[in-house]
């Protein structure tokens, strides 16, 4: 699984991104006919990349390859063409989900049915055309479908992967904990939710200034949420769902639109220090 965090400010947005990455593969047909599935995990995954052109970053959740293709290889051997408008842009994103989807298809179609496609979960940000905003999508590929949805318009945090516990140090509450009480005061969760949306007590995340955090404030929040959950995941019981460094990716517009790279890791010989 993945820990990956997007903080967007007022004018920049960051990635972060823990190593440990899970791949589905089919080794062959049990008897009763059903695919026979195995699930590989790797400790040295980058999950944030940038295309060519450096017009836009990704940041990917959950199976980590595109048909046969890792997400991240795929985005960065793609020149993302600059444009001029907002509907110009939204083309270009639906062009690249489409490639994307094709990629699924070749791979899958034909092995198994598509309801048992691997899901994965990508963020995208690219500067607005008009210069002002950063803009961030999420596309979820689940079977043949994937649509973008853009999403943190406003500054926000977003959290995609295995992130419960960060979620709740976030938002005040677990939901699985709270779908718990739900359950055993016997209320509808409608009753809940609307005692969530008008309490007096904000919770930490709406207590940020995010409009005018620096970017270095920015980035600092983004490695300390994915520390936090790699680390609760180490202590926690059952098998880690993340863990390793944490790489971080910046798209910011001032003094002018650009990408930067943070990488927790670099590649190296295995038998000298990093």
């Amino acid at each position: 699984m993945t820990i990956a965090v997007a903080v967007r400010t007022g004018s920049a947005v960051v990635f972060a991104a823990d190593s440990k990455i899970t791949t589905m593969g089919v080794v062959g047909i049990q008897e009763d006919g059903t695919p026979s599935w195995v699930e590989q995990t790797y400790d040295n995954a980058t999950k944030v990349a940038h295309d060519l052109s450096q017009q836009l970053m990704v940041m990917v959740a959950g199976e980590a390859n595109v048909g046969q293709v890792l997400a991240t290889d795929f985005i960065s051997t793609t020149a993302f063409r600059p444009v001029s408008t907002r509907e110009d842009q939204e083309a270009e994103v639906l062009k690249l989900v489409s490639a994307m989807k094709d990629a699924r298809r070749a791979f899958w179609e034909g092995k198994v049915s598509s309801d048992q496609w691997p899901m994965t979960k990508i963020l995208l940000a690219a500067p607005s055309p008009l210069g002002d905003v950063p803009r961030v999508w999420g596309i979820e590929f689940r079977g043949e479908e994937a649509i973008p949805e853009e999403i943190l318009t406003q500054p926000g945090i977003r959290l995609e992967g295995s992130y419960a516990e960060v979620y709740g140090l976030l938002y005040g509450y677990e939901p699985r904990v709270f779908s718990s009480i739900i359950e055993g005061l016997g209320i509808e969760s409608d009753q809940l939710q609307k005692a969530l949306a008008t309490r007096k007590a904000l919770s930490p995340l709406h207590k940020m200034p995010l409009w005018s955090m620096p970017l270095q404030d920015a980035i600092d929040m983004a490695v300390f949420i994915a520390e936090v959950q790699v680390q609760m995941d180490r202590f926690l019981p059952g098998t880690p769902a993340c863990g390793g460094p944490i790489d971080v990716l910046v798209l910011q517009m001032a003094p002018q639109p650009g990408i930067t790279a943070f990488p927790g890791k670099s590649l190296h010989h295995p038998r000298q220090g990093r």
